[in-house]
């Protein structure tokens, strides 16, 4: 069936159109709702089945504002999933940065191999500008990769990657035994 009848169908609340875009296109939204939401973030299957959720449920409600000429079917409903999940990572990500001393903490109550001064670190961290310290954070605490931290944040990968670079060689600098290196 085309786009247009089957937006028509919509409009008449017809059920089975709806299920049969369900069974289309779920798979395919879980994958692009899962790509942005993480589980090394902190995000769970039930958080990638509301966003899927949620994309269907505005499909079922505005079906009018699908325009087959400016896009597919299918690309219309993986922007909203896309935007839905990017929404979510950015809401939660919002007490990234808040938790961060709350991150540290946990991370430090475990006992190392050789022993570390955590307040030294502490403040070594804390001493990071940024965005480095929140890319740092994400990527070793929130265990995140170079290109979720990037999208996340609306940088380039590349531009993450030189961060973490800076930020670990400042934090080896700082933390070093040798006086020399600490300037």
């Amino acid at each position: 069936m085309n786009s247009q009848e089957l937006i028509e169908r919509l409009r008449r609340r017809d059920q089975r159109a709806y299920e049969e875009i369900i069974g289309e296109y779920s798979r395919l939204l879980w994958a692009v709702a899962g790509r942005h939401l993480a589980k090394s973030a902190g995000f769970s299957t039930e958080d990638v089945e509301e966003c899927v959720s949620e994309t269907f449920f505005r499909f079922w409600q505005h079906p009018e504002r699908f325009d087959p000429e400016k896009a597919s079917l299918k690309t219309y409903l993986c922007t909203i999933t896309k935007n839905l999940a990017i929404d979510l990572f950015r809401k939660r990500s919002g007490t990234v940065a808040a938790s961060f001393d709350d991150a540290l903490a946990q991370t430090f109550a475990q006992p190392p191999e050789e022993p570390i001064d955590y307040q030294e670190l502490y403040e070594a961290l804390a001493d990071l500008p940024e965005p480095s310290r929140e890319i740092l954070a994400r990527r070793y605490f929130y265990e995140q990769k170079p290109a979720a931290i990037a999208e996340a944040m609306g940088i380039p990968k590349k531009e993450v990657e030189n961060r973490l670079y800076r930020a670990k060689k400042t934090l080896f600098v700082l933390l070093s035994d040798d006086q020399e290196d600490r300037r």
